[in-house]
């Protein structure tokens, strides 16, 4: 078995890959959408992954990405390992762990000290991951309400609305203002929003929501829709009043389906969603999990070091690799 990182892969293996990526996680990492995040960002390692690859077919995957963290001591870069996956027909052959262990390599000679990844408490995998050194650092909170009557628009003033591609760059700025000062994933790749509409990885005018007092913003946030259910991981406010403009909106926008939200937007005004007749739940079954490079550590340190029960903790949707 050899080890290729995505620079290497051939155009005969792209399909191979394309392959593993959506039967095992049910998305596709486009070619075109990689190198558009590498020509106006530094999201990716160098390497953007590691390949498995057997008689020329690509076996197993994973990407890895660099992500600032604000721990409480100070920001740092860690490596963020996105997409793991392997071919069923080759499923508890160690081609993860082998991937895994490569990436470790990788990223332990390029000077960063902590891995982390995302996955479900209920997976397979997740056994995989603890004996390979991670540990559970947060699991997110939910506030729930079930379907029920439609919702009159917020007051004109303060009235939500989608947003437009001039706005991206403010959202972006207004982001970096309000997680001035908390800890987590506070810093983001410059101009995330603008690549990631440009990728088509969402599409602001059907997703995004914002709420401005005059002509200043003072919220926005990340909704996404089906016809059972709406959910929101991703809203940052600069007053109670947007927060609830937004969260009409979005109630609206769900035309009396369930509504959903998760991770920080929970965390930041529990009793707010609890007031307005939302169920919540401390913790889900999604989990990120973290390693050290050097060395092993239980599961209190992890989340000393990462410390996602610090109420100025930031952790949403846009910040899931």
């Amino acid at each position: 078995m050899r080890f290729l990182t995505f620079d290497e892969l051939t155009p005969s293996m792209d399909a191979d890959r394309l392959l593993v990526h959506l039967s095992a996680l049910g998305g596709a990492a486009d070619r075109r959408a990689v190198a558009l995040w590498r020509r106006r960002s530094n999201l990716y390692a160098d390497y953007v992954g590691v390949f498995a690859v057997e008689r020329g077919q690509v076996v197993g995957q994973t990407l890895v990405k660099r992500l600032s963290y604000t721990f409480p001591e100070g920001t740092e870069t860690i490596g963020a390992i996105a997409s793991v996956g392997t071919r069923p027909d080759r499923a508890r052959a160690g081609v993860a762990r082998q991937i895994l262990t490569e990436v470790h390599r990788r990223e332990r000679e390029a000077g960063v000290r902590f891995v982390a990844l995302w996955t479900n408490l209920s997976w397979g995998a997740h056994h995989l991951y603890e004996k390979l050194g991670y540990r559970d650092v947060y699991a997110f909170p939910w506030a729930v309400r079930p379907p029920g009557r439609t919702v009159a628009p917020s007051p004109v003033r303060h009235r939500a609305r989608p947003a437009r591609p001039s706005d991206l760059a403010e959202l972006e700025r207004f982001h970096a203002l309000r997680a001035r000062g908390r800890i987590g994933f506070c810093q983001r790749p410059v101009g995330s929003f603008r690549i990631s509409a440009a990728t088509k990885e969402f599409d602001p005018a059907r997703e995004l929501i914002v709420v401005r007092d005059g002509r200043s913003v003072t919220g926005y946030a990340l909704a996404q829709y089906n016809a059972s259910r709406t959910t929101c991981g991703e809203m940052l406010v600069s007053s109670d009043r947007a927060r609830a403009s937004l969260v009409t909106e979005i109630e609206r926008r769900a035309k009396g389906t369930a509504v959903a939200f998760h991770m920080t937007p929970v965390s930041d005004a529990p009793k707010f969603f609890r007031r307005r007749g939302y169920v919540t739940l401390t913790s889900g079954w999604y989990v990120f999990m973290a390693a050290p490079l050097q060395g092993e550590w239980t599961v209190g340190a992890a989340i000393a070091k990462f410390a996602p029960d610090d109420p100025r903790f930031l952790c949403m949707l846009g910040d899931r690799f």
